[in-house]
């Protein structure tokens, strides 16, 4: 091969080698620019984190909200046009929450459960309420929850007592539960039959059958006329098997079958469960609670608590007085009482006095944890 064409090669050679070098590193920069793009969100997101703490709390409860938060999300969305049965007026759960509590409409500031520092007082709470109701005749049974701290008090209140007419707020926390996955409407119509009639309390009892109520009245009548006749009709609406799967979810102890026992704890967490969904969906459960804060019976926890706000649920019978439900305190905090072979008039008496002396020890030692936004 002569010089020439040797020189040449080599030339040809680099030249090639140049290009091969050049098409490799021009096929990198497309590569890597592709894949800066793709991914953008990631690279800029170290920049981005220091500002989502500052975006509003909407993002916050997005990730703290608890059980049903997607229905609740969607009941929030869609409005209550009067008769969808979902909300129309919601307080933007979101948007009023932070990482300890909710900002309500009607109850302003309350805590998430469990969220606030533990008090330690509840050995003497414990025993404020032994020393009370072991003095006095028939059995007493009393559970407290203090939904600030989570924190509970547990006396006589795991064995079986007649449910009376407490059992209508289990049966109206599933009616509601049903209205906020839309299953069923405020504004649909209950027909009531002769299945349905019950004597004792409320009012439908007057109406002739095939009279319709609307869901809403015939819940509000169950609630605020303790309706025996519109709480019948409820359950030929949600099936009494749900309310009893419902108790044995939240984990009841005592199985309500058709002698309508139950106990004051299971009571207790009910209230409880109503209260961490008001939390999530006021815009549905709001209803259900002004219902319970204005019922036609005040002898009981809410009695002697003058300008506080108690959403409760009674229960009566000849020789049992019950009452269960949230008083709106320093620390809001759930009460479930329940008797029994009690003289009615005198236990109704002793249940107010109770829940005077378990409100003033809790309003004490919560103002040195007072529960704020944030």
């Amino acid at each position: 091969m002569s010089r020439y064409h040797l020189k040449n090669g080599r030339k040809y050679k680099k030249r090639r080698a140049l290009v091969v070098a050049a098409t490799v590193l021009f096929i990198v920069a497309i590569v890597m620019a592709v894949y800066l793009f793709l991914n953008r969100d990631n690279v800029t997101g170290a920049s981005k984190a220091g500002d989502s703490t500052h975006t509003g709390s909407s993002q916050t409860a997005a990730s703290q909200t608890g059980p049903g938060t997607a229905a609740n999300s969607a009941a929030t969305n869609s409005g209550l046009a009067g008769s969808t049965g979902q909300p129309s007026d919601s307080t933007a759960n979101g948007s009023n929450s932070d990482l300890n509590g909710v900002t309500t409409q009607a109850h302003g500031y309350l805590p998430k459960i469990g969220t606030a520092a533990k008090s330690g007082r509840m050995d003497e709470l414990k025993k404020i309420i032994t020393d009370y109701t072991s003095k006095l005749p028939g059995r007493y049974g009393v559970t407290y929850i203090d939904l600030a701290t989570g924190e509970m008090v547990n006396v006589n209140d795991q064995v079986e007592y007649i449910a009376a007419s407490t059992s209508k707020l289990p049966i109206n926390m599933v009616l509601f539960k049903d209205i906020e996955a839309g299953k069923v409407s405020l504004e649909d119509k209950l027909v009531y039959k002769e299945e349905d009639l019950e004597y004792g309390t409320g009012i439908i009892q007057n109406s002739p059958y095939g009279t319709e109520y609307t869901v809403r009245e015939t819940s509000k009548l169950a609630i605020r006329k303790s309706d025996n006749c519109g709480v019948n009709m409820i359950i030929r609406q949600v099936g009494i098997e749900n309310v009893r799967k419902y108790l044995t979810d939240l984990g009841g102890k005592v199985y309500y079958g058709k002698t309508h026992r139950s106990c004051p704890y299971d009571m207790a967490l009910v209230a409880r469960d109503m209260y961490s969904h008001y939390l999530d969906n006021e815009a549905v459960y709001g209803e259900l609670i002004d219902n319970l804060e204005n019922t036609d019976w005040n002898d009981r926890i809410s009695a002697k608590l003058t300008g506080v706000k108690v959403a409760h649920k009674i229960g009566n019978q000849t020789k049992t007085a019950n009452d269960v439900g949230i008083v709106f305190g320093k620390h809001p905090y759930v009460l479930s009482v329940m008797t029994e072979d009690v003289d009615f008039g005198t236990a109704c008496n002793n249940i107010a006095a109770l829940s005077k002396k378990i409100f003033d020890f809790e309003e004490a030692y919560a103002a040195e944890t007072p529960v704020q936004a944030k």
